[in-house]
């Protein structure tokens, strides 16, 4: 059998590799989508915390949480909702040895969502370090998550950057990475926060409810 001329190997070479290349490229823009769809259907879901919007005032809060809402009722346009998390010395419990913030902050342009801006701070008093991430996306609904912006700032100096600058090719995913395992589990965890807001709402309004029709029907006793 006639063997093959050994540049006609590296070009056969040289196509199986690039073949190999493609498909990479086409199985990293596939998961990308499918994280964005993922990010978009959250955006949703966590839209629904404009209901919130409508309480004068909130009646009950999981542990470690609080709420600030942008304007005044009944005009309010958003809500920021934060979790802390603070770690004790176990040496001196009178001082904080680590504390983290972290928070979500949406805005409503009337009835749509318009803004989604997350926010974690922490402090490490040991070492006198305080480091500040915020990553804003001013156009959560439209079709491209890669606009958002990430600002961070820290013990060496600070930066900002869109998430479309990050690397997603075959050599590293840092963009798929980024979605994954951090934002859309970050989004996962503050859905959850406000579905537990939404329900201690509405449990603690069928209480008063329950107080009122009481009263009410003791008042028939006379």
């Amino acid at each position: 059998m006639e063997q093959l001329p050994k540049y006609r190997h590296l070009a056969l070479l040289s196509l199986f590799l690039l073949s190999v290349d493609l498909f990479s490229e086409v199985d990293i823009t596939e998961k990308e989508n499918r994280l964005d769809k993922e990010i978009l259907s959250l955006y949703r879901d966590i839209a629904k915390a404009r209901e919130l919007l409508s309480y004068e005032q909130l009646s009950s809060l999981p542990a470690n949480t609080t709420i600030q809402f942008i304007g005044s009722y009944p005009n309010r346009t958003g809500i920021r909702i934060r979790k802390f998390k603070v770690d004790p010395d176990p040496q001196n419990k009178n001082r904080i040895k680590h504390s983290e913030e972290k928070s979500i902050l949406l805005e409503f342009n009337g009835s749509v969502l318009s803004k989604v801006e997350i926010q974690i701070s922490s402090e490490d008093t040991e070492i006198e370090q305080k480091t500040r991430t915020k990553i804003t996306d001013s156009t959560p609904l439209d079709e491209s998550v890669n606009d958002m912006v990430i600002q961070f700032s820290g013990l060496d100096g600070s930066d900002s950057f869109p998430l479309s600058s990050l690397r997603n090719d075959s050599i590293k995913q840092e963009r798929n990475d980024f979605k994954k395992e951090f934002y859309i589990k970050f989004l996962l965890d503050f859905h959850s926060q406000l579905i537990s807001i939404s329900a201690l709402q509405k449990t603690n309004g069928n209480q008063n409810q329950k107080k009122m029709f009481k009263q009410l029907n003791q008042s028939l006793g006379y």
